[in-house]
């Protein structure tokens, strides 16, 4: 569906003179990613409604989608399983949000995080292949991003525990996500085979 609403929208481009016909497998790549950015967001809003999490879930929001631009990880073979696992996700993080963990397991869970962005990211998605110098620049900004997230998870755990939580969680995920990408199916290991 979004697919197809995206392809309607690139031919009406294209039948208007907006967009040459070369490019036009661009346009439609980029109104679905576009399209697909605003039922995330949507979703989001939905979970922060239901669960009284705004907060936790924009926190998540801006993290998830700084951070997965860059470090890249699992992506799911159809839309469906997508935004089934992104609504696993955000609700697992409204409940988890409510714990306070102990301070070792916030640094652990941030120095995993941190570890696998430093040796997995960028983890190419293969519809979307990168150049090595986009391998560079994604990586440098993948590292940085983690770090920064990092540093502001291990300072708010003494003034705010639900930010804490929340960013932890979130690189949790994250970590995960990268993980299952690089070694699970569809990672590099699995498309060798």
């Amino acid at each position: 569906m979004v697919h197809r609403l995206s392809k309607m929208i690139a031919d009406f481009l294209l039948h208007k003179n907006v967009i040459p016909e070369t490019e036009i497998d661009i346009y439609i790549y980029g109104y679905e990613t576009v399209i697909l950015g605003i039922v995330d967001f949507f979703i989001v809003l939905a979970v922060g409604f239901i669960f009284n999490k705004f907060i936790t879930m924009i926190i998540f929001f801006a993290m998830f989608i700084s951070v997965r631009l860059y470090t890249g990880g699992y992506h799911a073979n159809t839309v469906l399983k997508c935004k089934m696992v992104f609504i696993s996700i955000c609700i697992s993080l409204a409940f988890l949000s409510e714990f306070k963990f102990p301070y070792y397991l916030h640094i652990l869970i941030m120095l995993l995080y941190l570890i696998t962005s430093f040796f997995l990211a960028p983890i190419e998605n293969y519809n979307k292949p990168l150049t090595s110098e986009e391998q560079t620049k994604y990586r440098r900004i993948s590292i940085a991003m983690s770090m920064f997230w990092s540093i502001v998870a291990v300072f708010s755990y003494f003034f705010a525990i639900k930010i804490c939580t929340t960013i932890t969680v979130t690189a949790f995920f994250i970590t995960l996500l990268m993980i299952i990408g690089e070694y699970g199916k569809g990672g590099k290991i699995n498309e060798q085979e």
